[in-house]
């Protein structure tokens, strides 16, 4: 008997997906911030991943009020649910005898879609990761002086660009995947450098915003130019020029990191809630 009252609908066509989820969006920005983005990008660049899949949890009268989305070879992310809503798509999914390498989201949710899955699958489940969500609700103080300026960066920009995104995804997920190319945040001036003596010493960029909201996302500096406050100069220039073009600002950040934790408290990012990605194993 199903734990929920929630019908659950699978699509494949990113601009479907995109198109079925944007009230959903509009009226849950932080929650569909990653649905969002990475079904946009798809939509642009269909190429990105293998094989997406979304599903969409209506309520009886046909309204969205769940949002799942599975982009290989990352876990599923559990966007919005109920911990009742989870449980059923783990049913659901297990029955199909799905091969999910994991599940992330909200705690209370993927550790609901865990609990079934296991249960039904009989994989064993490790914490990969714990994340805090940070908003932003007043514009960034910088605490401290740091050397340099910041400015947007240009296709000059592209090949460290690509170096440097290569280089975050190596150290937040281990190599062996090829980080997506900036192409389109560059375009859209979504992408930050801070400059010290002339050169580049640190990166972020800001996903295209959905209702409203954009995230901070790619922070990097390369180990020898750390120690400088070059990452906090970045993001609090980069999201203030975002809340300049009116929008308002998410992040996450590794709860095992308190470096990161402590510099975005700092700026006045504030912790909103807690993410989590486990991984399966059968």
């Amino acid at each position: 008997m199903p734990h929920s009252s929630s019908t659950f609908t699978l699509l494949t066509d990113p601009a479907e997906a995109e198109a079925r989820f944007a009230r959903l969006v509009e009226r849950e920005p932080d929650a569909l911030s990653v649905v969002a983005s990475v079904t946009r990008s798809l939509v642009t660049d269909p190429g990105r991943f293998l094989d997406p899949r979304w599903w969409v949890g209506s309520a009886p009268s046909g309204e969205a009020v769940a949002a799942f989305m599975h982009t290989p070879p990352h876990p599923l992310h559990i966007a919005l649910a109920t911990c009742d809503e989870a449980r059923d798509l783990a049913v659901l999914l297990a029955d199909a005898d799905d091969d999910l390498p994991g599940v992330g989201g909200d705690r209370e949710p993927a550790e609901a879609f865990t609990a079934e899955w296991v249960a039904r699958t009989g994989a064993a489940a490790t914490v990969a990761m714990e994340q805090g969500r940070y908003d932003l609700p007043a514009r960034p103080r910088l605490p401290f002086e740091v050397g340099g300026r910041f400015r947007l960066a240009t296709e000059e920009d592209a090949a460290l660009l690509d170096e440097w995104h290569q280089q975050f995804l190596d150290a937040i997920e281990g190599a062996g995947r090829a980080a997506p190319l900036l192409t389109q945040h560059l375009a859209d001036g979504r992408v930050g450098l801070w400059e010290d003596a002339g050169r580049p010493v640190s990166m972020a960029y800001a996903s295209a915003a959905a209702g409203g909201l954009t995230r901070v996302s790619g922070v990097w500096t390369p180990p020898e130019l750390r120690g400088h406050g070059y990452a906090s100069a970045v993001v609090a220039a980069l999201s203030s020029a975002r809340m300049d073009a009116g929008e308002a600002c998410l992040l996450y950040t590794d709860l095992a990191n308190p470096t990161s934790n402590a510099i975005y408290s700092a700026l006045g990012y504030r912790r909103v809630g807690d993410s989590i990605r486990i991984t399966f194993e059968r």
